[in-house]
């Protein structure tokens, strides 16, 4: 946390090699990022969530259309940043990311056509813990360039969930069983569901379950990273 209020203090280095940024940079230099070995094509990130989805859960549970910028693993630079934005107070970079997500989805050849972004959503308890929700920070990130509202209330977390990290698929299943709700708001017909890193699914799907329970005809999935086995 503290080293996270330092750069706060001080953006004007970059938060991972703390090397000066330079014009046109935020929080991360671009040869961090260069490090961050994205995905090798615009679809292809999207193509291998679809088929981790696929693998743990079966067709009926992929989504209609899904984006990815990263592979990710539990070492890196990467995985730095993440851990940085995620636990380490360092809120901007999710809207950074969130950015280069909405880039992303941008570059694809698909017609986006969604009403609106929805973060998944942490528990209130959670949040309270971490003080804010990245996935909420990627949403905003992405909603300018996407020209989408950001609708955080039509879908809660009801259950407080132990972390996924370390779970097998059947403990995963069972953590999420259950997790989310509709919320107040009502839901629209097409849903762009946003989260950071996507490791077999099990909270994006249950959390889409409940979107389609509210009467979500279609949801998407965009996630900064893919985890990759090791």
């Amino acid at each position: 946390m503290l080293e996270g209020l330092v750069h706060l203090l001080f953006p004007e280095v970059c938060t991972l090699c703390q090397k000066p940024l330079g014009e046109g940079e935020e929080h991360i230099c671009a040869g961090c990022f260069n490090d961050f070995k994205p995905f090798p094509s615009v679809l292809a990130g999207g193509a291998a969530l679809k088929s981790t989805v696929r693998a743990h859960f079966g067709e009926k549970a992929v989504p209609s259309a899904a984006w990815c910028l990263y592979p990710y693993r539990s070492s890196g630079s990467l995985h730095e940043a993440m851990h940085a934005m995620k636990y380490g107070g360092l809120f901007p970079l999710g809207e950074l990311f969130g950015k280069r997500l909405g880039e992303l989805i941008r570059q694809g050849s698909a017609p986006v056509g969604f009403d609106a972004i929805v973060p998944v959503p942490l528990h209130h308890l959670k949040r309270i813990e971490r003080t804010y929700n990245q996935a909420e920070a990627l949403a905003r990130g992405m909603a300018g360039l996407l020209a989408l509202p950001v609708s955080t209330r039509s879908l809660e977390r009801c259950v407080y969930t132990d972390t996924q990290t370390g779970l097998g698929i059947k403990a995963r299943r069972e953590n999420m069983a259950g997790a989310f709700r509709p919320g107040r708001e009502r839901c629209t017909e097409r849903v762009l569901l946003v989260d950071d890193v996507l490791t077999t699914g099990a909270t994006m799907v249950a959390a889409a379950e409940a979107l389609k329970a509210a009467g979500a005809v279609e949801v998407a999935f965009a996630t900064v990273a893919l985890t990759e086995k090791e």
